[in-house]
């Protein structure tokens, strides 16, 4: 296969996966859940972007999947190319882009108790490692406790992006086993034409099935 058809393959495996998350996301009324992460908020905020050739439609808003215009670019051949979305768990929330094109991931806001710009970077945690560690008093031991409560801010931050990633992994994988197998055609590109066009969809028994197809692909 040459480049260019492997960068076609997986910029339109990238719109359907984001289209997927998007129709989940709407029917499950914004909770997901993945065997390993249990269940999450996750939906669409602030902005998506469909696009088919040099036509795009950006719809900004507070759900801008919820905007009339977004189902009609749909209807009219459109897919989505970039969406902007927020993750809860638990009581950790956090926000993001992904860009289908590249299945990229950017923008990565995390909790806020954590997002004080306090973290050093890797330059400079590494210099405050590695420094000589000489006896400290007064003023040098709050500076050393400082330097302490930093590090551990980003190894935090560390561990969340990485759960982030790993919610997107679990996620990912639970659309290719239902997009690989036959369950695609059967199961989900019917609720999804019914979804789009406005028609009753039987969420639970829709999950039911989606469910089996995905365990029965994962224990091949």
């Amino acid at each position: 296969m040459q480049l260019a058809d492997k960068i076609e393959k997986r910029r339109f495996i990238g719109r359907e996966f984001l289209l997927w998350l998007w129709f989940e996301s709407e029917i499950f009324e914004e909770t997901l859940t993945t065997k390993k992460h249990g269940d999450f908020g996750f939906w669409i905020e602030k902005e998506i972007v469909l696009s088919a050739g040099k036509e795009a439609t950006r719809i900004k808003g507070t759900t801008p999947a919820h905007a009339r215009e977004a189902k009609e670019a749909l209807r009219l051949g459109k897919m989505p190319e970039r969406a902007t979305f927020r993750l809860v768990l638990g009581e950790r929330e956090s926000g993001f882009f992904l860009k289908a094109e590249a299945l990229a991931l950017g923008a990565l806001t995390l909790p806020a108790v954590l997002d004080d710009g306090s973290a050093p970077t890797l330059g400079e945690l590494g210099a405050e490692l590695s420094a000589p560690k000489k006896k400290k008093k007064g003023a040098e031991d709050e500076a050393e406790r400082e330097a302490d409560g930093k590090a551990e801010a980003f190894f935090d931050r560390m561990d969340l992006t990485q759960e982030v990633e790993g919610i997107l992994q679990e996620l990912y994988r639970d659309f290719l086993a239902l997009r690989l197998g036959a369950s695609w055609e059967k199961i989900v590109v019917p609720a999804l034409r019914d979804w789009l066009a406005g028609d009753e969809l039987d969420a639970d028994r829709y999950r039911v099935s989606r469910d089996k197809a995905v365990a029965a692909r994962a224990s091949r």
